[in-house]
């Protein structure tokens, strides 16, 4: 598979928007259904799920899906990270070590 610089762009991409999808989901649980601010964040996941799955689409074209997939997971690693932390979630030790070893694992299939 051919890629240049620019095509990890697709994969950055593609990690963010999935990421904002899942915190624009978990922000409309927080109001009730059919509130406008509810309808906002569900507008919101859906436009960057919608956005995620084009990037992905065009990163698999530059890369293997052996290393996409296992790459894209680390969104999970952002969610917890960014929103978990942010907002006041605690994150346990078991949680810092399954995010440790992810990072292991995916340093081990890109190399």
């Amino acid at each position: 598979m051919v890629h240049n610089s620019y095509s990890w762009i697709y994969v950055v991409c593609g990690i963010c928007f999935s990421s904002l999808a899942q915190i624009c989901m978990k922000r409309a649980t927080t109001f009730g259904a059919g509130e406008a601010y509810w309808f906002m964040y569900l507008m919101g996941s859906g436009s960057s799920y919608l956005l995620s799955f084009a990037a992905y689409y065009f990163a698999l074209k530059h890369f293997s899906i052996s290393k996409i997939s296992p790459i894209m997971t680390i969104g999970v690693v952002i969610i917890v990270v960014i929103y978990g932390i942010g907002t006041g979630e605690s994150v346990t030790v078991k949680q810092t070590l399954g995010i440790l070893l992810g990072i292991v694992s995916l340093s081990l299939i890109l190399t």
